[in-house]
């Protein structure tokens, strides 16, 4: 479920009451969110020659906890538009089996409410507050809260799970190598 924001963007990622205003400017609060927050990891996102990202997980005091509190950071090298983004999305879901190709398929509508198109220098975090909700910030500022546990898992399993894409990128990503 997607809980919907008065932002005239939508965006593509148990914390005070407070940030969950609509449009509220985080600026770079993931120290002020995750005060013992320490990076895991980092990797870039390539598709052929083309740089997509460079991603960042943080996660209190480095330790990555799959339930717990924790942050992906993806810091865009190029233009990418919010079609093409839902549309990778979707055919990674369906890729890896998150769910069945009709559940998936449902989940576009709240994709496109949440997800927007990212220029190249902009960054946008997902940010697993642990308690059932995932906020998705972009620049800084908070555009969505999404609710729905099920879209979560399968959305964060992109780059976390166990059925990736590329073991060496999600390897960097989670400090497993460097």
């Amino acid at each position: 479920m997607l809980v919907p924001r008065r932002s005239l963007i939508a965006a593509l990622f148990a914390l005070p009451a407070a940030l969950a205003l609509p449009g509220r400017l985080l600026a770079d609060t993931l120290p002020e969110i995750m005060p013992t927050a320490k990076k895991v990891g980092e990797a870039r996102f390539k598709v052929f020659l083309f740089k997509i990202y460079d991603a960042e997980l943080f996660a209190q005091d480095g330790r990555f906890d799959r339930k717990g509190l924790y942050a992906l950071r993806l810091n865009y090298l190029l233009d990418a538009k919010k079609d093409r983004i839902i549309s990778s999305t979707v055919k990674e879901m369906k890729r890896q089996k998150a769910a069945s190709s009709k559940v998936i398929e449902g989940w576009v509508p709240l994709m496109e409410d949440a997800f927007i198109s990212m220029d190249k220098g902009s960054y946008a975090d997902f940010i697993h507050t642990g308690d059932g909700r995932l906020l998705l910030t972009a620049n800084g500022k908070l555009i969505s809260e999404i609710t729905d546990s099920r879209f979560i898992t399968a959305l964060m399993d992109v780059w976390l799970g166990p059925k990736v894409r590329d073991k060496e990128f999600q390897d960097k990503l989670m400090g497993r190598v460097k």
